[in-house]
């Protein structure tokens, strides 16, 4: 079971990615992201979502993310 992170408490490192086609929501990300870390951005119109992991290739291409930082 993946432990629940929130964005006010979180200080560990972060992995940002861009929501190319749905917002952030269950069943719409991969699990585990940190909750409340959705943010608007410049270049994705749903804006981003944080990670306490880097995410496999496989979860990025699945969900249609794109890395912005890490």
């Amino acid at each position: 079971m993946t432990k629940t992170e929130y964005d006010d408490t979180y200080t560990g490192p972060r992995w940002t990615y861009g929501l190319t086609y749905r917002p952030a929501r269950t069943g719409a990300v991969p699990a585990g992201w940190i909750l409340f870390s959705n943010r608007p951005h410049a270049d994705y119109p749903l804006g981003t979502v944080d990670y306490p992991r880097p995410l496999t290739a496989e979860e990025v291409k699945g969900y249609e993310l794109r890395e912005v930082s890490r």
